[in-house]
């Protein structure tokens, strides 16, 4: 209740300081009722299916990473070095290279700078966990004749699954900003889209709207769905 008292202060005083250039907030929420209902639906769909997308790919790419870091040395020393690799590229870089190979109306750009974005925060996360995980279980394994891969299967996949569901949390809310990010260099729709449409149209309620929109849907998203089950998640962790 403080936080949302405080912004609603600073957005009245940034009102009045600014000559009522930024809009009071009784503007935009008139904007806003202005808006079809299935605007709101289509671009919101939009966002969360390239934002999931991104997150599922990169997930799938970690956990295939890892899997064959674990069953080789020389393939870990690889990952690691993509693993900086594309953490040094810029968000920029990816969503202007991925515009200019897949085009401006293409939806591939932002699955795939949100791929970019989330892949090395779950491979740092993942390779972490199976570092951590209690060796006497790998032991135990080792002793009843299990393969590397029947390891990585039965015990280090399962026992790493609270780490990876917690950074899976952050990585899920940095889906959400930068595929939004993505959007906004394309004509592909999605809040992004709607962001910098209505910016260039002069249309500041517009872009107040949409951020605002972008913003209970990452709480709503993070409260309802991510929190309960990192928290469920943590009775596995061993």
């Amino acid at each position: 209740m403080i936080l949302v008292l405080l912004i609603v202060f600073i957005w009245t005083l940034a009102s009045l300081l600014s000559g009522g250039f930024f809009p009071s907030i009784k503007n935009t929420l008139r904007f806003a009722v202005t808006i079809p209902a299935c605007e709101y639906f289509k671009s919101t769909g939009k966002t969360l299916t390239n934002s999931l997308l991104g997150f599922f790919l990169a997930f799938v790419l970690a956990i295939i990473s890892v899997l064959l870091s674990y069953l080789n040395r020389t393939a870990k020393d690889f990952f690691n070095a993509v693993n900086t690799f594309v953490q040094s590229v810029s968000v920029l870089v990816w969503s202007i290279l991925s515009i200019i190979i897949f085009g401006v109306t293409s939806s591939i750009p932002p699955i795939l700078v949100t791929t970019f974005a989330v892949y090395p925060i779950l491979l740092t996360s993942t390779l972490g966990a199976v570092s951590v995980l209690d060796r006497k279980l790998i032991e135990v394994s080792k002793m009843l004749g299990a393969s590397k891969l029947q390891e990585f299967t039965y015990v280090l996949l399962p026992g790493s699954i609270p780490y990876v569901v917690s950074a899976s949390r952050a990585a899920i809310g940095i889906a959400l900003r930068i595929s939004v990010v993505a959007e906004a260099f394309g004509a592909s729709g999605g809040i992004g889209y709607q962001i910098v449409y209505n910016y260039d149209l002069a249309r500041i309620p517009g872009v107040l709207t949409w951020s605002i929109l972008l913003i209970l849907l990452m709480i709503v998203i993070d409260f309802f769905v991510l929190k309960p089950v990192e928290k469920w998640t943590l009775k596995w962790k061993m």
